[in-house]
């Protein structure tokens, strides 16, 4: 059982992180305006950089904002008496545990479970290579002989052109 100075230290420190990340949103909110009327004449890649730094942006402030959730219900769970207990099965969180992560509200056998079913297993590999060919080699060919998918469309016609050859002629004239 958490002691009553072990807790106010745990408020203080959640409450510097709450203040601490309100700073971080309010800060963290610019206008992206450019303050050209037209795109025009800019080049594609500046508008691909402005929507990676606003999506970026977007996704830190969306962290930020679960991260200040996370530590009201810690605080909330300070004020009910709760606080350092395992809100799934009763058991005290681990000292270590809170000091890691002042604001969770789950021991660590939860918490793995919770990740579990999240899909956020550490061991588990993506879904992609359940359909990957790990017999493709680097020449793009398989053991069999046979293409890859990208050779094979490239059998179709690609965009090659004269100047694309190695002494600028077209081998299929």
């Amino acid at each position: 059982m958490l002691s009553e100075k072990q807790i106010e230290t745990f408020k203080t420190r959640l409450l510097k992180e709450k203040n601490k990340t309100e700073t971080n949103i309010e800060n963290r909110e610019v206008d992206y305006d450019t303050g050209e009327l037209s795109s025009y004449d800019n080049h594609p890649g500046d508008s691909g950089d402005e929507l990676f730094l606003r999506e970026r942006d977007q996704a830190m402030t969306d962290m930020q904002e679960e991260m200040l959730s996370d530590v009201d219900v810690a605080l909330k769970a300070i004020e009910d008496g709760t606080y350092g207990i395992c809100k799934v099965c009763g058991k005290e969180i681990e000292i270590e545990r809170l000091d890691i992560i002042p604001e969770t509200l789950l021991c660590i056998e939860d918490a793995k479970k919770e990740e579990e079913q999240l899909g956020n297993d550490p061991t588990s590999r993506p879904s992609e290579e359940a359909v990957l060919d790990p017999s493709v080699t680097a020449t793009g060919k398989d053991i069999d002989g046979a293409t890859d998918g990208f050779s094979k469309v490239g059998e179709f016609g690609n965009s090659d052109t004269p100047s694309d050859k190695e002494d600028g002629i077209d081998p299929t004239r």
